[in-house]
């Protein structure tokens, strides 16, 4: 059963107020460079996330008894890049932390702006879905602001080619399962400025959004780089 939240309601205002908080307060909290604490932590929240995603298909087997291949293999998006986030925080490599930068961060605000459930509503689920999509905003932040991480200077580019990979895959495997993993195969529910027209025109338009989102996550680290290329210019 799918349930989407209304802009503006209170569940909404909830849900976005308590994401930022948590999002924010997390980062100043370890903002220190204890690099002992700093991992730990890291590894902590890995676990934590690793543990609520097997609780949640054990929820859906058990409890509810509605998991299903449609529904819930991990091939939203999201679901791909909270499991990358999970071997980041353990683990960081740079191509994933580019991953979770460009792609991870412009997905988990649309998420959190636009809720859709697609298996009902429950204070679980309520829960889990902020928690997983606040962490997919939290994770390449902190990795940034607290561990020191920068992407490479042609990252963007190479993390919109990633992801074309994933879409080719899930698209033709929506066909054989008869799901909607990613939304390729039907238009979400949600109020969305950025779904324009029917299927499959909004695919080539969500394209070009994430081509929009990569630019404006990029252009603070470019901008970085030639103001510290000019004032060494200037120095020498």
């Amino acid at each position: 059963m799918h349930v989407v939240i209304d802009p503006l309601s209170q569940l909404w205002w909830e849900g976005l107020i308590s994401s930022t908080i948590g999002i924010i307060l997390m980062i100043l909290l370890f903002r220190k460079p204890l690099q002992a604490h700093q991992t730990l932590f890291m590894k902590t929240l890995s676990l934590i996330l690793f543990f609520s995603w097997i609780y949640g298909h054990y929820n859906a087997l058990f409890i509810t008894k509605n998991w299903s291949f449609q529904y819930n293999l991990p091939l939203h998006l999201c679901r791909i890049s909270i499991i990358i986030g999970m071997i980041t925080l353990w683990k960081p490599k740079q191509w994933m932390y580019e991953w979770l930068l460009f792609l991870s961060i412009p997905s988990g605000i649309h998420s959190i702006l636009t809720p859709e459930f697609t298996q009902g509503l429950s204070t679980y689920l309520i829960f889990d879905y902020y928690f997983v999509h606040a962490a997919l905003i939290f994770i390449p932040l902190f990795l940034t602001f607290n561990r020191g991480m920068l992407p490479r200077r042609d990252a963007w580019r190479r993390s919109f080619l990633y992801v074309q990979i994933p879409f080719v895959i899930i698209f033709l495997l929506n066909f054989y399962l008869d799901s909607n993993y990613m939304y390729l195969a039907e238009k979400p529910m949600v109020n969305n400025p950025f779904l324009i027209g029917d299927w499959p025109w909004y695919i080539i338009g969500l394209e070009l959004v994430l081509i929009l989102h990569i630019a404006i996550i990029h252009l603070p680290f470019a901008l970085k780089k030639c103001f510290l290329l000019e004032k060494s210019s200037n120095s020498s």
